[in-house]
């Protein structure tokens, strides 16, 4: 019994290693945004992403990729240091949530399960608008989380203050 106890325990801690890494990479994404946003300043973006995307498998027609790149260009016509603190703010809080989680400190847990769980309604209402595999999957891949994360809650071994 006590090693059952223990080998749960040892599972608990390597899926909130898993969760820790993954926040870690969201973290380094919006640094690659900030850095993105400073190196692309003045760059005509619409050239830049039609070259790139021709070269890969989708479309420049495709009307996501349009609709993001308007709304990149025009934030960062307005509000380009705006864009980089929001950038830098978001990596920070990744990271500080990362080596929380792979800390196992209590309030980072309970801190991802609410944040993840904010989510939950807005990828529901993608899946109402537009059902596809991607959708699905975001929406599995965050309950898959939020799940694991109310688990380890509800079983509070172990965790720090």
């Amino acid at each position: 019994m006590l090693f059952l106890l223990a080998e749960v325990a040892f599972m608990k801690y390597e899926g909130l290693h898993a969760i820790a890494v993954l926040e870690g990479v969201k973290g380094v994404l919006a640094l690659l945004v900030a850095a993105s946003v400073i190196l692309l300043t003045g760059e005509d973006l619409h050239t830049i992403v039609q070259q790139d995307v021709n070269l890969g498998p989708l479309s420049f027609s495709l009307h996501h990729i349009r609709t993001v790149l308007l709304f990149v260009e025009k934030l960062m016509q307005n509000n380009l240091i705006l864009v980089v603190v929001i950038a830098l703010m978001y990596a920070s809080f990744r990271f500080v949530m990362a080596f929380g989680l792979w800390h196992r400190l209590r309030w980072t847990e309970w801190f991802a399960f609410i944040s993840g769980s904010l989510y939950i309604p807005f990828e529901i209402y993608a899946l109402y608008h537009q059902l596809n595999v991607i959708n699905v999957s975001i929406l599995l891949f965050n309950l898959a989380i939020v799940s694991y994360l109310y688990w380890v809650l509800r079983r509070g071994l172990g965790s720090k203050a």
